[in-house]
């Protein structure tokens, strides 16, 4: 029988050859988190049940895994978006994720992670062209999303860039594959950041609180390192205006800083705070012109 760490909770990683980014098993601050990888895996896979990972998770050793697990990640789509329409992935996983929640009630309360489908650019028969594979992509990503407000589960937009891949045009260069493990591992520790600082607080005295809010921020502003946007800002707007414009419009950040390029840096203490800020402001929003409609 294998033990957790004393106080950790477990995570498992489901992925497709990407999970070769990481051990089998990490040990990070506030968790464990059990790597399985297979290469060519998809969502389904009607010729291949190896391959298919609505298949495996009805196999041992999954069940049991999936069942004692406190979070499940899947870093699962490239090899489906090559091979099919978005909207056809995306209700095979709309599928999946019915038949997970009925046979495991403890991931239905936000247990489950799903990252975005990283960038490829290795053309294949169903989508010969680079253009019509990133479109496709694009397309489901986007679906994604609207599928995580559905069933409720956490959308890891990866933001991982055309530089990260390697000379096959799939998977991550070896030279970034510490920065990709990292990436996730970092979410993950950052799902259970603000609860464990938080525990038994009301029995600490003041110094213990004032070293717990060190601490606290001190995580936090590591954890914001990893989840940060940039917009150009006109130097009319202040930082009274722009944390006034962001909270007004019900948009939830981390902290704020300008550089002296008048670049406006946004950082967040969740993924999905930065996902759902980046699609509710234009490139354009903090100009001249948008100033003077706020204020």
């Amino acid at each position: 029988m294998n033990y957790l760490p004393f106080g950790k909770q477990s995570v498992l990683i489901l992925s497709d050859s990407h999970g070769r980014c990481f051990e089998p098993t990490t040990i990070t601050p506030y968790y464990c988190v059990k790597t399985y990888s297979i290469s060519g895996l998809q969502w389904i896979n009607k010729f291949d049940k190896k391959l298919c990972l609505f298949s495996l998770i009805q196999q041992d050793p999954y069940p049991s895994l999936i069942n004692s697990t406190s979070y499940i990640l899947f870093i699962v789509g490239t090899n489906s978006v090559r091979t099919l329409p978005a909207t056809e992935v995306i209700n095979q996983l709309d599928h999946i994720l019915e038949i997970l929640y009925s046979q495991y009630v403890h991931l239905s309360n936000g247990k489950i992670i799903i990252t975005t489908c990283i960038p490829c650019l290795k053309p294949s028969k169903r989508f010969p062209t680079i253009s019509l594979l990133k479109n496709n992509i694009d397309n489901y990503n986007q679906l994604l999303l609207t599928l995580s407000r559905k069933h409720k589960f956490f959308y890891l937009d990866l933001q991982v860039t055309i530089d990260w891949l390697g000379y096959d045009l799939i998977h991550i260069h070896y030279k970034y594959r510490h920065h990709f493990s990292n990436l996730i591992l970092h979410y993950i520790d950052s799902l259970n950041v603000n609860q464990r600082l938080n525990d038994n607080v009301q029995y600490r005295s003041q110094e213990a609180i004032a070293r717990r809010n060190k601490i606290r921020n001190q995580k936090l502003k590591h954890i914001q390192q990893f989840f940060t946007l940039a917009r150009e800002v006109h130097p009319v707007w202040s930082y009274a205006h722009l944390k006034h414009f962001l909270k007004l419009n019900g948009l939830r950040f981390g902290s704020i800083s300008i550089n002296s390029h008048n670049r406006l840096q946004i950082r967040f203490n969740h993924c999905m705070d930065m996902t759902y800020v980046d699609q509710a402001l234009p490139v354009n929003i903090f100009d001249w012109k948008n100033f003077h409609q706020w204020f």
